[in-house]
């Protein structure tokens, strides 16, 4: 199953979903793009600027934690198609970057991104999505 940004932090920090999207990930192989590990990085910095994690914290750093789960793949042979999604759906070409992965991998992916989740309603990707609710 493809994992975006917006599950695979339920991976390495408590949050609601957390124990489902861990779940899944002791039955199921997660490959995302490599672009998660910028978003991931991302989400990690503005944690960090808000007060909520400590910038020198013991411990595996989370980055080194989310490779030993989530497999990467090279994004770069299916930017076309994230660009036709994105052109399509009306949609940051970033979000469309994994549903393109899972469309090239024939699999679902997993965001709790709803904002993208109501954006594929009603169209012919809406199957390939899973809401993390509904995972």
């Amino acid at each position: 199953m493809v994992i975006d940004a917006s599950a695979a932090i339920k991976l390495i920090f408590v949050e609601p979903g957390s124990d489902r999207v861990i779940e899944l990930a002791k039955t199921t192989e997660l490959i995302a793009p490599i672009l998660l590990y910028s978003e991931f990085a991302n989400a990690l910095w503005r944690r960090i600027l808000q007060g909520e994690l400590a910038r020198e914290r013991g411990g595996e750093p989370p980055l080194a934690l989310l490779a030993k789960i989530v497999h990467a793949v090279d994004e770069k042979p299916h930017i076309p198609r994230a660009l036709d999604l994105a052109i399509a759906l009306e949609h940051p070409i970033y979000d469309c970057v994994y549903l393109a992965v899972a469309e090239a991998y024939d699999d679902e992916l997993l965001t709790a991104d709803t904002r993208f989740v109501r954006r594929v309603q009603g169209t012919p990707h809406a199957g390939r999505v899973r809401e993390l609710g509904d995972a």
